[in-house]
């Protein structure tokens, strides 16, 4: 695992903890700054229980809310209790009050309930923070054991429940005796044991809770770590390879089938690697060639300068086949050089108006001289002229490498054509011969430099490939193709020069 994985899973738990750390530290300052209860969030539960109370009021009297509002208290789902408050203040259920009970009273005023005899009670819905604290602090197993209740603002065990009809002050009236007057409220029937409240399931325990959001959380950050890193690995030791010169190196599928950025660069990287090896090859096999080709007139000079030596009298003859072979390796170089700068981009295209016309004429001049020399015919069928921005030079050379190879390879007596035609913005010099076309196989192979296919003819190979770069150059395209007859039979060779019009 490299340091993209770490970084990922760190990144991710970091940012988890900062939530977290963010989150404890306002509840913090809230809780310090905070010196008497807030006033709740009156949700639709707590809202159907507030709003229900006149109604619970009319039909069994202050005695039924009362059980009501201990139920509610007793159940370990709410967040809340609710206090009913006479206008002194203090608490049918005989619980403490807040100190600003008045206060959050006012945020609320809409539940107040009257009893039959027309005293005023109010429902006060308040936190009840420390329940939660004790059980996160005790655990679910101390909570259900523990027989005592926990003292909620200051209070001191003692029973909880409404005090029974007719009783609730002593020898006051129900509207203004003080609640301190009162007996102990007796336990409501039916109503488990304080300290034997049913706890809340443990999948609601914060600890719990917390505990499946970071096994969550590690589960996603390592397979979201694991995802992206895992393909760069891969690249890591391909481009290692690479370097080894391993130039066939390919991803594998695994990594190239990815619909996202990283299969994206795999499937560059293998087309990288590609092309690559294709230019290695292509330099080696260029150096085999160039050697090859240079062998051959090399040792035919030294066979000549041994003869001379042994028969002087011939001197004359051997100085003249000396003087042909040296044409012939200056006229390799030069096709050697002119390719070597066409490829590496170092000739310089100095790119103009050409007229077409007057270009392939002046070409077809001297196709034609060769072209009567071997019984055959060249014919230049154009109309009007026609501008192209090209560079002369270029264009030229590669119209005479083009003619001059569909002369050679057009049986006797036979024709070679030269057709210009316009086509939209493109103009097509078409350039065919009747000789017996190229193997299907090979067609690609074409335009590689030294490549002769099973041709029997002379030359090393280099036409076809000046002749694609300056066409490049100038901005056109070479397209190599066969020509077929109606019946599919192959009926010649055809090189098609395809340019801009300007």
């Amino acid at each position: 695992m490299g340091q993209v994985f770490w970084k990922f899973l760190l990144a991710f738990w970091g940012a988890l903890i900062l939530a977290g750390t963010l989150v404890w530290a306002v509840n913090e300052v809230s809780r310090s700054t905070a010196e008497e209860p807030k006033h709740v969030w009156i949700g639709p539960q707590l809202r159907l229980v507030l709003g229900s109370a006149q109604l619970m009021m009319d039909s069994g009297g202050i005695k039924l809310l009362g059980d009501v509002l201990q139920r509610w208290e007793e159940d370990p789902m709410s967040r809340d209790k609710i206090l009913l408050l006479n206008s002194k203040g203090e608490d049918y259920l005989q619980r403490d009050v807040p100190d600003n009970w008045a206060e959050l009273l006012k945020e609320q005023p809409e539940y107040q309930v009257q009893d039959k005899s027309g005293q005023s009670w109010f429902l006060l819905a308040v936190p009840r923070h420390e329940f939660l604290l004790e059980w996160l602090r005790s655990g679910r197993g101390m909570m259900a054991t523990n027989s005592q209740p926990a003292q909620r603002f200051g209070e001191h065990n003692r029973p909880h429940g409404p005090p029974p009809d007719g009783e609730r002050f002593a020898g006051k009236t129900a509207t203004d005796a003080p609640l301190a007057d009162q007996g102990p409220p007796a336990e409501p029937r039916g109503m488990a044991a304080r300290g034997s409240m049913p706890m809340p399931p443990v999948w609601f325990h914060p600890v719990f809770l917390l505990a499946a959001i970071l096994g969550t959380s590690l589960l996603v950050s390592f397979w979201l770590a694991w995802y992206f890193a895992s393909p760069v690995r891969q690249l890591k030791q391909a481009l290692q390879s690479l370097a080894s010169d391993h130039w066939l190196t390919q991803l594998g599928p695994k990594v190239t089938g990815r619909r996202d950025e990283f299969g994206a660069v795999a499937r560059s990287f293998n087309d990288m690697a590609k092309s690559v090896e294709q230019a290695i090859s292509g330099q080696r096999r260029l150096l085999h060639d160039v050697s090859h080709e240079f062998r051959s007139p090399l040792a035919r000079l030294q066979i000549l300068v041994g003869l001379a030596r042994q028969t002087p009298t011939e001197s004359a003859m051997v100085l003249d086949k000396v003087e042909a072979e040296t044409q012939k390796l200056n006229a390799l170089v030069e096709e050697i050089l002119t390719l070597s700068r066409l490829e590496s981009g170092a000739a310089a295209v100095k790119l103009q108006q050409v007229d077409l016309l007057e270009l392939l004429e002046s070409v077809a001049e001297d196709g034609r001289l060769e072209a009567l020399a071997q019984q055959k015919q060249l014919l230049v069928q154009a109309g009007a002229a026609v501008l192209v921005q090209a560079d002369p030079d270029l264009l030229y050379r590669a119209l005479e490498n083009l003619i001059r190879n569909a002369i050679k390879f057009t049986p006797a007596d036979s024709m070679v054509t030269v057709e210009l035609q316009q086509q939209e913005q493109q103009v097509h010099i078409i350039i065919s011969d009747q000789g017996s076309g190229v193997a299907q196989q090979d067609l690609a192979m074409l335009a590689k430099p030294f490549f002769r296919g099973h041709s029997k003819k002379e030359g090393v190979g280099l036409g076809l490939s000046i002749a694609k770069r300056a066409v490049e150059s100038c901005g056109g395209k070479l397209t190599l193709q066969n020509c077929y007859a109606a019946s599919g039979i192959v009926c010649g060779f055809q090189a098609v020069i395809s340019l801009p019009l300007s």
